[in-house]
């Protein structure tokens, strides 16, 4: 109410000041020819001074999907989340399935996601697309974008997923329509490692135990395109190695990427048995890895057979008790 009225005085004083110039500068000496005026100014004055802060304005947001977004597993569908951030405060989230029937070849064209009613200002919209069974089964944790981060291993769970980001100004003399178009891109890379095992070494409980060297990316931030969390030289397993035609598949995963950078990736690998013992070692393995793409790396790893012995050196601190 503030707003309305100073604005509304703000009118009122320019259209005095219209009155005074126009009647020195005709000369007007007459009530009726000051009167004339007055109504003259006022149907001539734009409104444009009144500001509505509860004025709110349609947006309808589009998706442009990127060429990557399909699927194959038809027991999962798209799930979008929408984010509107202003000054650095979530404003409104909106979550909801990509209804269609071509919802999993969906294929570079702009699929009409939702429509948003804010008042003036400047925005961010903040939007996240994976894969899911049912609204509370995801395998990302995206209550927050500005930290999206993976649940632990989900047996059968796709893991694509697909962002995007979109600066949205709205002027109070905007039309009441708008339109804008979120661009999605991958924030992930994934890589699957090979090599080769002889049959008799093998048997039902085979386990992969990677050991990343450096920084493994945990989660990230939609709005800036970044990782934002990372674990320092983790230790994963990869339970139940299989069999694709001549070669072995060690281990398969998707990590987080920053947006438009290329990251090595350095890590070593063993691979045990049901025992407990080491039949296979590979100290150190690099490759690269980028947003968008997937790299199957050829591992070749000592066999060990039964002593389970890995040459090399010892490091790290060893404490002996003698009783």
């Amino acid at each position: 109410t503030h707003c309305i009225s100073s604005a509304a005085s703000d009118v009122y004083k320019r259209q005095l000041l219209a009155l005074f110039y126009i009647s020195r500068t005709m000369k007007i000496r007459n009530m009726c020819g000051y009167i004339f005026i007055l109504l003259l100014v006022s149907c001539h004055q734009k409104d444009e001074g009144i500001y509505d802060p509860d004025q709110s304005y349609k947006v309808v947001v589009n998706g442009i999907i990127d060429s990557l977004f399909e699927n194959d597993n038809t027991d999962v569908l798209p799930h979008c989340i929408v984010s509107v951030i202003r000054n650095n405060v979530e404003v409104q989230q909106h979550s909801f399935f990509i209804e269609t029937t071509a919802a999993r070849s969906i294929k570079d064209m702009k699929y009409p996601l939702l429509e948003l009613n804010l008042p003036s200002g400047e925005y961010y919209l903040l939007a996240w697309i994976d894969y899911r069974i049912t609204e509370d089964s995801p395998y990302y944790i995206t209550e927050n974008l500005r930290s999206v981060r993976m649940k632990s291993e989900v047996a059968g769970m796709d893991k694509k997923a697909y962002a995007a980001v979109l600066p949205l100004t709205i002027f109070p003399d905007s039309p009441i329509g708008q339109i804008c178009n979120l661009d999605f891109y991958s924030p992930l890379s994934s890589y699957t490692l090979t090599t080769d095992l002889k049959e008799e070494s093998l048997d039902e409980r085979m386990t992969a135990i990677l050991t990343y060297k450096g920084y493994l990316p945990v989660a990230y931030d939609v709005l800036s395109g970044r990782c934002v969390a990372s674990l320092a030289n983790p230790t994963m397993r990869y339970d139940g190695i299989q069999k694709e035609r001549d070669k072995y598949i060690v281990a398969s995963d998707c990590l987080f990427m920053n947006k438009g950078k290329i990251s090595s990736l350095d890590m070593g690998v063993m691979i045990g048995n049901s025992k407990g013992g080491i039949v296979y070692h590979a100290p150190s393995i690099s490759f690269s890895l980028e947003a968008a793409r997937h790299i199957t790396k050829h591992v070749e790893m000592a066999d060990l057979g039964e002593s389970n012995i890995i040459d090399g050196e010892i490091t790290g601190e060893i404490n002996i008790i003698i009783n």
